[in-house]
């Protein structure tokens, strides 16, 4: 599984892609993912359970979701990668609760306005089209997607935590020390991470880190022994092998 960095981190993020064939190993940001799936089908797996997408159907992941896309024949799929400023109302309306599926249909209209607006790869309009669109989808998916409660404490803590790994993964940071840091007994902060996130803290916190790493080597000018250090890893074995789990590749080949 990856950490996206680049799809958690800055204030009124949006993107759109388009992808053929549609395909995504499990991974897991910050930011809301919205598709639409324009030909054939995909199956989502997320937090929650095996879905499958078809052609004019969307699938809303929320934030520090996991999930993994896979096609089995064909599909076309536009991609759009928001932050929760677009939509702050609906943000504060479903805080506490968790959505039981991703895949939801919307009406013809909404559809259509969020085709125009959103799913635009080519051209990002402005805010308030931006705004005005991710609001309709909104409605649709708390008009078509059953909701159930979730400690509202949990998500706070959840925002204090990722904080704390944002500005922590370079030093030798574990669990206790988050819990230290953050005034919270550590079996409780546990618990609290594994009702929003499925894995051991130290995966989630090597999977920043191998994103770090990603972007260092893109960047170039560091060697590879160089990045691990920059990435917080106590040793270039170690490097290696959280980053060949991360991305089925090694920081050598993926270079190449």
């Amino acid at each position: 599984m990856l950490y996206q960095k680049e799809n958690s981190l800055g204030k009124f993020y949006f993107e759109c892609r388009r992808y053929e064939d549609f395909f995504f190993r499990s991974h897991m940001h910050r930011h809301h993912e919205l598709i639409l799936v324009r030909e054939g089908e995909v199956t989502l797996e997320s937090n929650w359970q095996r879905e499958t997408a078809r052609a004019g159907e969307m699938a809303w992941l929320p934030s520090n979701c996991v999930h993994a896309y896979e096609t089995r024949e064909k599909s076309l799929v536009d991609v759009c990668i928001f932050s929760e400023d677009y939509v702050p109302h609906f943000i504060r309306e479903i805080k506490g609760k968790k959505p039981e599926r991703a895949v939801f249909a919307c009406r013809e209209s909404v559809r259509r306005y969020a085709e125009d607006m959103l799913f635009r790869p080519e051209e990002i309009p402005g805010v308030y089209q931006l705004k005005s669109a991710l609001y309709g989808v909104m409605g649709e998916i708390r008009a078509q997607v059953p909701f159930t409660p979730r400690r509202a404490e949990s998500e706070g803590l959840m925002d204090r935590l990722i904080q704390y790994v944002s500005e922590n993964y370079t030093e030798d940071i574990s669990l206790k020390s988050a819990a230290q840091a953050l005034g919270y007994e550590e079996h409780y902060l546990s618990r609290c991470f594994h009702s929003v996130i499925p894995i051991h803290f130290s995966r989630y916190v090597n999977l920043y880190r191998v994103d770090a790493a990603a972007s260092l080597l893109q960047q170039g000018g560091l060697s590879v022994t160089q990045i691990a250090g920059e990435s917080g890893f106590q040793s270039i074995r170690s490097f290696n092998r959280a980053f060949l789990e991360a991305t089925g590749k090694t920081p050598s080949q993926y270079l190449k």
